[in-house]
């Protein structure tokens, strides 16, 4: 329900960032959708189309995305700039725009794929048959591959095709018959994808916070396995868009391996100060709910949100 809620407000994943030009939604002919600035001067014509059920509220909103999607009338999603220019078709991932992951997202061209970040920067070319979402610093991918709707057109499995997989730059990553450093990741052959993270000494220091409270996270989330661990990994630093340290978590259960859904798993995903010395846990919040709805994300610190859980923990 959050998450198609989400996807009709065509909110960015909350990559909210300070902008001189405000922008806002604005109606033309009851049906179509565009944007506006301060002055009124149009950066988005009203060719698009949204639910009408839920345009009350979102006229009042400013728009704080870099990165802009609309259904357009009679053609797909598209993604457009703030100044209007259209940038790429957005990936649909289970009934919507593909989700942020470790700052990159899938984006169409030409029936392949490929991955931008939020600015809408084309960072790894569109030439892939099918690519997943990034997840511990790489991807894997195919080439001849495809979705045999032969027995399940809703679930379709991908067949065929050469399989490999890239990092987050799109360079090949070659897997190893061993492995190498303690989180390598182990793939299905057993063949070893090596460790793709690397820190500064400030990195490193963040990392080490967390990692004097694994113990307790782990209690917390309730991981309850023979084989457990937890992983943190910064997968974005700070920028305009977003002021903090992202730092994920990756639960390792019985050697099965969860990546933490940077937009909808909430108390999974850290933020930390761009100075290293703030440290907070983050969930999605819905608001202004007599007007409209609206998620926000919040941030509680997190040895508050320890204690707090602990609490509950011990009962």
């Amino acid at each position: 329900m959050k998450k198609m809620f989400l996807l009709l407000l065509i909110l960015n994943h909350f990559s909210v960032f300070s902008q001189t030009e405000k922008l806002s939604y604005y109606i033309e002919k009851d049906s179509l959708l565009g944007v506006k600035n301060q002055d009124g001067k149009i950066i988005i014509p009203a060719s698009n189309t949204i639910v009408p059920s839920i345009y009350d509220g979102i006229l009042q909103e400013e728009l704080k995305e870099n990165i802009l999607f609309f259904w357009v009338a009679k053609e797909d999603f598209k993604g457009y700039d703030r100044n209007g220019n259209y940038l790429f078709e957005p990936y649909l991932f289970d009934a919507g725009v593909d989700d942020f992951s470790e700052s990159l997202m899938r984006f169409t061209e030409n029936k392949k794929l490929g991955f931008a970040d939020r600015n809408g920067n084309k960072i790894i070319s569109a030439k892939y048959d099918w690519a997943s979402s990034m997840d511990f610093g790489f991807a894997q991918y195919c080439q001849g591959c495809y979705f045999d709707r032969s027995k399940d057109d809703e679930h379709p499995p991908l067949v065929g095709g050469t399989w490999g997989y890239i990092d987050k730059k799109g360079l090949e990553i070659v897997p190893t018959e061993k492995r190498n450093h303690p989180k390598d990741f182990e793939t299905e052959n057993h063949q070893f994808i090596p460790y793709q993270f690397q820190y500064n000494n400030q990195e490193k220091q963040i990392l080490d916070f967390f990692e004097k409270r694994k113990d307790q996270i782990i209690k917390i989330y309730k991981i309850d396995c023979i084989v457990k661990d937890l992983y943190f990994e910064i997968v974005q630093q700070p920028s305009k868009l977003e002021p903090y340290y992202t730092v994920k978590t990756f639960e390792v259960c019985d050697h099965y391996f969860h990546g933490a859904n940077e937009t909808y798993d909430d108390y999974k995903i850290f933020k930390v100060s761009q100075d290293g010395k703030e440290f907070y846990v983050s969930y999605i919040d819905l608001v202004n709910r007599k007007k409209y709805s609206e998620y926000v994300e919040r941030k509680i610190q997190v040895d508050k949100w320890i204690k707090k859980n602990s609490k509950r923990t011990k009962h």
